[in-house]
C-alpha cells in the first residue's frame, strides 16, 4: 500500500485554510507529511497556523493571502505556486448568504457564485491539467447535504453546492484514467463560521465537528467519489432519494432552515 505522500506527492493546497474544516484538512494533511500551500484572506491566522505546523510536523508551508472571489486573487495563486507540484487540491473555501432571496443584495449572491463555483472551477482546471501530465493526483470538493434539492432561505447557496456535486461527479469519471482521485463531500450543519448564525435549540440537529468531516473525507479519498459525513445526513440523503418527492424535500428543508434561521428571518 502506498502512503498518502507516495500517492499524491509532496505538495498540497487548501483554500479557506485559516479556520473551520479547512484548518482541520491542513492539520490532517500535515500529519501525513505533505507540504502545504495555505490560502485564505486572513494573514494573521495563516501565520499562526504556519508556525504551529512547522514546529509540530517539520514541513514546508507557503502562505498566499488572496481573495478568491476576484480574478486577481486566483491569478495570484497560480503565479505563486509556479514550480510547486500540487498533487492534492482541497477546494474548501466557501460562503453562504442566508435570508429571504430578495433581501440579499445581488452583489452578495454573485460573490457566493464566484467563491463557491468560479474559484474551484478555475483552480481545478489549472492544477488538474498538471496532475494529468503527471498521471497522479487528488481533488476534494466541498458540497453540502443541501445540494440534493432546492432549499428556501439559502436558495443560491444550495444551488452552488449542487454545482459542486455534479461537477465533481463529472470530472471524477474523466480523470479516472489519469489516476486522479476526485471526491465530493456533502456535510450538513458543522461547527464553522458559516454556522454561527444558526440557532439549533428546539431542533434534533447537532453540528458536526470540523475534524470529523475532514477526517472522513481524507479516509474516503481514492475509495469513493461521494461521502456524506454523519448518520443524520446519511439518513436525510437516503430519505430524500428513495421516499420523498423533490417538492417534499424542498418543503422539509425549508422548514428546517426557517427554524434554525429564525433570528434572521
Amino acid at each position: 500500500m502506498k502512503t498518502f505522500k507516495e500517492k499524491y506527492g509532496s505538495w498540497s493546497l487548501v483554500t479557506g485554510a485559516s479556520s473551520g474544516i479547512g484548518q482541520q484538512y491542513v492539520k490532517l494533511i500535515a500529519n501525513e507529511g505533505l507540504n502545504i500551500v495555505l490560502i485564505a484572506r486572513s494573514e494573521d491566522k495563516l501565520l499562526a497556523l504556519k508556525k504551529e505546523l512547522v514546529s509540530k510536523y517539520n514541513i514546508d508551508i507557503k502562505i498566499i493571502v488572496a481573495d478568491l472571489t476576484s480574478i486577481n486573487g486566483l491569478e495570484k495563486v497560480k503565479k505563486e505556486t509556479i514550480g510547486l507540484e500540487i498533487g492534492l487540491l482541497v477546494n474548501n473555501a466557501g460562503r453562504e448568504d442566508s435570508n429571504h432571496f430578495l433581501k440579499i443584495p445581488t452583489t452578495k449572491h454573485l460573490e457566493t457564485i464566484d467563491l463557491n463555483i468560479k474559484a474551484p472551477l478555475l483552480l481545478t482546471h489549472h492544477f488538474g491539467e498538471k496532475m494529468t501530465e503527471r498521471k497522479r493526483g487528488g481533488i476534494i470538493m466541498m458540497s453540502s447535504i443541501v445540494a440534493f434539492q432546492g432549499v428556501p432561505y439559502i436558495a443560491n447557496y444550495a444551488a452552488t453546492k449542487s454545482y459542486n456535486l455534479i461537477f465533481s461527479e463529472g470530472i471524477a469519471a474523466e480523470f479516472k484514467k489519469h489516476n486522479i482521485d476526485v471526491l465530493v463531500v456533502t456535510p450538513g450543519f458543522t461547527k464553522t463560521n458559516l454556522a454561527n448564525r444558526y440557532e439549533f435549540s428546539g431542533t434534533p440537529f447537532k453540528p458536526l465537528a470540523p475534524n470529523f468531516v475532514a477526517n472522513q473525507a481524507l479516509k474516503k479519498l481514492g475509495k469513493k467519489r461521494l461521502t456524506i459525513p454523519g448518520f443524520i445526513n446519511g439518513f436525510l440523503y437516503w430519505n430524500g432519494k428513495f421516499i420523498f418527492s423533490r417538492k417534499m424535500n424542498t418543503m422539509s428543508f425549508g422548514m428546517v432552515f426557517q427554524k434554525v434561521l429564525r433570528k434572521i428571518l
